[in-house]
């Protein structure tokens, strides 16, 4: 087990640090960037020429890109059981659009924000079994390159256990908060409902649980900026989600899929001991 976690922990630092942290250099779009080689990343830098429209879009967005999915189904862990993730979240938001464009500050006029599909935030997750009905988690992030990290904690409670049917039913409530950038605070506060069937697929060895659910947030944006003067943003989203979350021994595989304003597509390896 020391070496898986050696391995998630390394694959984490090559995530956040390297060009998967969807930085991208080079390729060409139709937009001229805002460039500072203060940071080697594209870094969060309010323009004078963000509106009051693109902050409430960027706000909007922006609570979607950094919302806690922990990519699990609806079974509580436990009292005593504990998970160690790597995760990997996947926007598809536009970022030629002034509520991206005019957020971030690049350094080069080549160095896009991101290249294929969309912006990716990976990270590290931690979760505990409270009791045998309550589960809590915690998410780290952070670019050395660049001026921003993401943290976030997780409450679920487990509210149905059809043991007749094998299908279960969770709440989570969620907080998520932007730290680093001068310039600008982002928070997220969300509420998911969740449900979830587990499928033995080999012995006590190897299952899968496919689930869907439903999530509810409330994005808080805040400039501090001297070039600009706008309006807080707080603004109330929604999103749906379907994945599968597969147990292998001790490892932990998960995909999900957001439905929302902007999507967004998610992966997680982990361990469980």
């Amino acid at each position: 087990m020391k070496n898986l976690l050696l391995t998630m922990i390394a694959t984490t630092a090559f995530l956040v640090g390297g060009p998967s942290t969807a930085i991208a250099t080079g390729g060409s779009k139709n937009v001229k960037l805002h460039v500072n080689p203060r940071w080697k990343e594209c870094s969060f830098q309010l323009d004078p020429s963000l509106t009051q429209a693109a902050w409430h879009q960027f706000a909007r967005e922006a609570g979607l890109v950094i919302y806690f999915r922990p990519l699990i189904d609806a079974r509580p862990m436990g009292a005593g059981n504990y998970e160690l993730s790597v995760l990997q979240w996947q926007t598809g938001i536009d970022d030629t659009d002034p509520a991206w464009n005019d957020t971030f500050v690049h350094p080069d006029s080549t160095h896009w924000l991101y290249e294929g599909s969309g912006l990716a935030f990976p990270g590290l997750s931690f979760r505990a079994g409270i009791t045998d009905d309550i589960d809590a988690g915690v998410y780290f992030t952070k670019n050395p390159n660049a001026n921003y990290g993401v943290w976030g904690v997780q409450m679920q409670y487990n509210v149905i256990d059809n043991t007749e049917q094998n299908w279960v039913a969770s709440v989570r409530g969620n907080f998520v908060s932007l730290f680093g950038p001068d310039d600008l605070g982002l928070t997220v506060v969300g509420l998911d409902l969740v449900a979830s069937r587990e499928y033995e697929v080999w012995s006590d060895w190897v299952s899968l649980s496919p689930y869907a659910g439903v999530s509810t947030y409330l994005a808080n944006a805040h400039e501090t900026s001297a070039v600009v003067d706008l309006k807080d943003e707080h603004v109330v989203g929604a999103q749906a989600m379907v994945g599968v979350a597969a147990k292998v021994s001790m490892a932990r595989l998960s995909m999900e899929y957001n439905l929302a304003k902007v999507h967004s597509f998610s992966l997680k390896i982990g361990v469980a001991f």
